[in-house]
């Protein structure tokens, strides 16, 4: 888990120009760069840090600046992302068995966009000194963030509920919706019980002791 900055998988992309001049001109026109960090500001979208190839190095750049097609239609914001960052905490993972794996996603104008995973973003912990900064670790409020390369030659972060994996040797019900999932809203713990302690002792097998018995050999 990273404070405010991370690693991501390094990426070959192409930046647009008119990211590069406070979006006032040069429309149409891209630029090689290396996408290798991530930023994350709760009420911010996540944003990138790359290099390009005169060696400047750009900070915080939002996801639709980036495509990997040159010719890649521009699309909106919205269209590509759903939510903002969740907490000034973020982790960046490529999960092993998904890696490569088809992505296909329906975005908030009901469109069906594929893609091919690359990494996830997540989230937990909010910053000591803004405690109230979102809801990182609320279960029925928290989303991850697949990192996707559309088809189209743009990028994409969408969360779980938005997206269908392509795994050929699992997922062999695609067009089967298997139950209508409801949102968790629970925290599971198994320190929260007033019945049972550890024993006091120092023993490396201790055993746990239930707190009415405790109380019965003190009487």
């Amino acid at each position: 888990m990273a404070y405010l900055n991370a690693n991501i998988p390094p990426m070959e992309a192409y930046v647009r120009a008119e990211f590069l001049r406070n979006l006032e001109d040069s429309h149409g026109e891209v630029f090689p760069c290396m996408i290798f960090g991530v930023c994350s500001i709760p009420g911010r979208v996540p944003m990138f840090h790359f290099m390009m190839e005169d060696g400047a190095v750009w900070w915080r750049m939002p996801i639709h600046a980036f495509c990997w097609k040159e010719d890649a239609p521009a699309m909106e914001l919205d269209e590509l992302m759903l939510w903002d960052s969740f907490s000034y905490y973020i982790s960046v993972t490529k999960f092993a068995t998904i890696q490569f794996d088809k992505i296909r996603y329906i975005s908030r104008r009901k469109k069906e966009y594929q893609g091919t995973y690359l990494f996830t973003l997540d989230w937990a912990m909010e910053s000591p000194e803004y405690p109230d900064t979102g809801f990182s670790e609320e279960p029925g409020q928290h989303k991850c963030g697949h990192f996707i390369k559309l088809d189209n030659g743009n990028y994409a972060i969408q969360p779980n509920n938005r997206i269908r994996f392509h795994d050929p040797s699992f997922a062999t019900k695609p067009n089967v919706n298997l139950i209508e999932r409801k949102l968790n809203t629970h925290i599971y713990t198994v320190e929260q019980d007033w019945k049972w302690v550890t024993s006091d002792d120092d023993r490396y097998e201790y055993d746990i002791v239930d707190t009415e018995d405790v109380g019965n050999s003190n009487e």
